[in-house]
């Protein structure tokens, strides 16, 4: 019987609802019982020789081939950990590609509109060059660009969390200089989109908020580049719903929007099963979405 492996100890004191820990160990339980491999360090890392066979991601699409790719490099945190979001949108929108309509149909229910056509799909991207828009290293881990039936030019910009919350700011670091420079493009884009309530600036810029500001601002930041190309972005951030600060802190982020014009929406990986299960073209489909659901879906803790 291959063992479940060593849980980290400190998981409950980086994570006092007691999700980090429960994700931890479910991800060490589905490497166990599901993959019949054994750990690395702890229960929730693949070994080396596992991790670049690709299996910390779903066998089917071409989605380990999409990843080395991207990284033909060994990267622990993507290849071998599996509880870190790095390799969650190549699990989760890579398959997309393979079905272009059932892609859209996901979509029209996510945005809650008609979407005509799905014209571009990539796993971590960033527009270049990266001064013309945020002028710095922020990206979007998928973005989608799409057309609607009244020829809207649209794009998505998507942050996949599974476990993460809030972040501190790195001493010295590139991102702490641009938030005390209040004329850093961050405080530029911000004043222009017109988006945000006065008053917001103070508590975006704080570690529960500031990350999904900035991916907000990097699609904001497009719009404004590129207005003759896109008419609308929608920042979509997708996490579990038993991660309750990402539960709290997008319902919190709503509220500094002056409108809810779907510039924001937040989804849980459950809500995204359930589109996904409704649109289903065919087993291929089901089984990678009964892979998702099995993978990264926590029922009691």
């Amino acid at each position: 019987m291959i063992a479940i492996g060593e849980q980290y100890p400190k998981d409950n004191k980086l994570d006092n609802s007691g999700f980090l820990a429960a994700a931890r160990l479910h991800q060490s339980t589905f490497r166990a019982k599901e993959l019949k491999v054994e750990c690395d360090s702890y229960g929730n890392y693949l070994t080396v020789a596992d991790a670049t066979n690709g299996m910390n991601f779903h066998n089917d699409f071409n989605i380990f081939s999409e990843v080395k790719k991207r990284y033909p490099n060994y990267s622990k945190g993507i290849y071998a950990n599996m509880l870190r979001s790095e390799h969650i949108g190549f699990n989760f929108f890579i398959p997309m590609k393979e079905d272009l309509d059932f892609c859209k149909n996901i979509f029209s229910e996510i945005l809650e509109d008609k979407i005509e056509s799905i014209d571009r799909i990539e796993v971590e991207y960033a527009p270049s060059p990266a001064s013309k828009y945020l002028n710095d290293k922020t990206s979007f881990d998928t973005y989608v660009e799409y057309t609607t039936v009244d020829s809207i030019k649209g794009i998505i910009g998507i942050e996949v969390k599974y476990t993460e919350r809030g972040y501190s700011l790195k001493k010295d670091s590139k991102e702490e200089r641009d938030i005390k420079n209040k004329k850093s493009r961050y405080y530029q884009i911000s004043r222009r989109s017109h988006i945000y309530k006065d008053g917001s600036i103070p508590k975006l810029v704080s570690d529960d908020y500031r990350q999904i500001w900035r991916n907000h601002l990097l699609g904001e930041s497009i719009l404004m580049e590129d207005s003759k190309k896109y008419q609308r972005f929608t920042s979509l951030t997708i996490f579990p719903k038993r991660n309750s600060h990402f539960v709290n802190a997008s319902a919190n982020y709503m509220g500094m929007l002056k409108h809810n014009d779907k510039s924001f929406i937040s989804l849980t990986y459950e809500q995204f099963l359930l589109f996904g299960k409704k649109h289903s073209p065919n087993d291929k489909f089901k089984n990678w979405l009964d892979y998702l659901e099995k993978r990264y879906i926590i029922i009691k803790y």
